[in-house]
C-alpha cells in the first residue's frame, strides 16, 4: 500500500542570492493556484450489482465443492455452474435408513412383549374369575354344619380373589403405561433420524447449482482474500460466486487506518486500471466502512474498506477483479496559496515564516487553513510573488 501523495498545483521557484550569509538559505517565491491534497490506495474493480450464487438450500449442514464452472466464463440460463460432494450425505441418509429400520423392529418387539404380557394376565384373570364364582357358590346356609375355621378361610379366599382381581387389572395399565412410555421413547429417536434422513436425502436431490441467467461467473472470495474453489467447504448461506452486473462498476479500495484522515463519502476519485495506464475512470466515494479492520489473516495492519462508484462502465476493458489505482482528491481549492510544512515554525504567539526582506530574512506571522502532509494553505499573511525560507538561516550547514 503506498503512502498518501500529495499533490500540489502551485508554481515554485528556488532562488539562489548572493555571498551574504543569509544568502546560503534556500527560498522560494509564494505563488497562487490551485492546492489539492489526494490519497493514493489500491484496490480493484467489482460490479455494483450482482447475482448471488449459493449452495442449494435445505440443509443445515457444510458442503464441499466437488466443480465449479471456470472462473470468469461466460454461462447461460438454467446452465449448471457447481456441483457439490454427496459421499457424506450418502452415508448419513444409508445411516439413518438403518436406524430407522432399527426403531422399528424395536417398536414391534415392544409390541408383542405386550400382547404376551397381556395375554398371561388375561389368563391369569380368568382363572381368578372361575375361582371367584366357585367361591360365590358357597353358601353356608347352616354355620352348624361348617367349623367356624371354614368360615373364615372361606370369606379369607373370597378377599383374596378379589384383591388378586384388582392387582392383575393394576399391572395391565402398568404394562399399557409402561409400553406407551418406551414406543414415545423410539417415536421420538425414529423422528431425529427420519429428519436427518430427509436432510441427507435433500442434499443429494440437491446437489447442483444452476445460473439463474446469463453472465460472467465469478468465483467469491472470503474475507481474508483467499478464492473459493474446488474442495472449498461452504455453509448453505455462504456466496460462493455471482454473476456480476457489468453495466454498473465500482472500485474496491483498501485505506490504511493511518492514512484515511480526511476521508468523506461524496469524494471524487481518478481510478486507473493497472492494465490500462492510459484510460482514467472517474468516480465518487459512495461508503467508507465503519471501522477499520486487517485484510491479511497474518498481519494485524488494518485497512479501511472505500467504494468508489466509476461513472463508466465497459465490459470490454473494465472488468471484475482487475487491479486499480486510485487518487482520492481529499481537498481542492482554487486560487490560494500555499506553502511547504517546512517553512512554517511554531511559537507561543503561533505559526511563522522567514520572509526575504532585501538582505534579511523577516520574521512573519502568518494563518495557515487546511494542512497536509508536505503542504499547508495560507490564510492570511503572505502576499503572491514575496520569498520565503524553506529553512532557519542556524539549519542551512545541517
Amino acid at each position: 500500500m503506498k503512502r498518501p501523495f500529495l499533490a500540489c498545483g502551485l508554481a515554485l521557484a528556488l532562488v539562489a542570492c548572493g555571498a551574504s550569509p543569509l544568502d546560503s538559505v534556500e527560498t522560494m517565491e509564494v505563488t497562487g493556484g490551485e492546492f489539492t491534497i489526494s490519497l493514493i490506495s489500491r484496490g480493484e474493480l467489482r460490479a455494483a450489482e450482482s447475482t448471488p450464487i449459493q449452495p442449494p438450500q435445505g440443509s443445515r449442514n457444510p458442503r464441499t465443492i466437488e466443480w465449479l464452472a471456470p472462473n470468469y466464463s461466460w454461462v447461460r440460463k438454467g446452465e449448471v455452474v457447481a456441483r457439490f460432494d454427496i459421499s457424506d450425505a450418502e452415508r448419513g441418509a444409508q445411516s439413518a435408513g438403518l436406524e430407522i429400520d432399527k426403531v422399528d423392529l424395536q417398536v414391534m418387539a415392544k409390541e408383542r412383549e405386550l400382547d404376551r404380557l397381556m395375554s398371561e394376565l388375561g389368563n391369569q384373570l380368568d382363572l381368578v374369575e372361575i375361582e371367584k364364582l366357585m367361591a360365590d357358590t358357597f353358601t353356608i346356609d347352616n354355620e352348624l354344619a361348617y367349623s367356624r375355621f371354614e368360615i373364615i378361610d372361606a370369606t379369607r379366599d373370597k378377599a383374596l380373589l378379589e384383591y388378586k382381581s384388582g392387582h392383575f387389572e393394576g399391572k395391565k395399565d402398568n404394562y399399557n403405561e409402561l409400553q406407551s412410555a418406551e414406543v414415545a421413547v423410539l417415536s421420538a429417536q425414529r423422528a431425529t433420524q427420519e429428519s436427518q434422513f430427509e436432510e441427507h436425502k435433500s442434499m443429494l436431490d440437491q446437489y447442483r447449482v444452476t445460473a439463474p441467467h446469463d453472465g460472467y461467473f465469478v468465483y467469491e472470495k472470503t474475507w481474508f482474500g483467499q478464492q473459493i474453489d474446488v474442495g472449498s467447504t461452504v455453509f448453505p448461506s455462504n456466496k460462493i460466486a455471482s454473476i456480476p452486473n457489468l453495466d454498473k462498476m465500482e472500485a474496491l479500495l483498501y485505506v490504511l487506518e493511518t492514512e484515511a484522515v480526511g476521508l468523506a463519502v461524496g469524494q471524487a476519485g481518478t481510478v486507473t486500471v493497472d492494465a490500462f495506464p492510459t484510460r482514467p475512470l472517474t468516480g465518487t466515494i459512495s461508503s467508507i466502512s465503519a471501522t477499520a479492520a486487517p485484510i491479511e489473516r497474518e498481519s494485524p495492519v488494518k485497512y479501511f474498506t472505500v467504494i468508489v462508484s466509476l461513472e463508466q462502465a465497459d465490459p470490454e476493458w473494465i472488468t471484475p477483479e482487475a487491479a486499480v489505482t486510485a487518487e482520492i482528491h481529499i481537498t481542492r481549492i482554487e486560487d490560494t496559496m500555499a506553502i511547504p510544512n517546512q517553512a512554517v515554525f511554531q511559537g507561543e504567539q503561533g505559526d511563522w515564516v522567514l520572509v526575504r526582506d532585501g538582505r534579511k530574512l523577516v520574521r512573519r506571522e502568518v494563518s495557515l487553513g487546511v494542512r497536509g502532509a508536505n503542504r499547508s494553505q495560507v490564510l492570511a499573511g503572505l502576499r503572491e510573488g514575496e520569498e520565503i525560507a524553506l529553512f532557519a538561516p542556524e539549519q542551512a550547514g545541517s
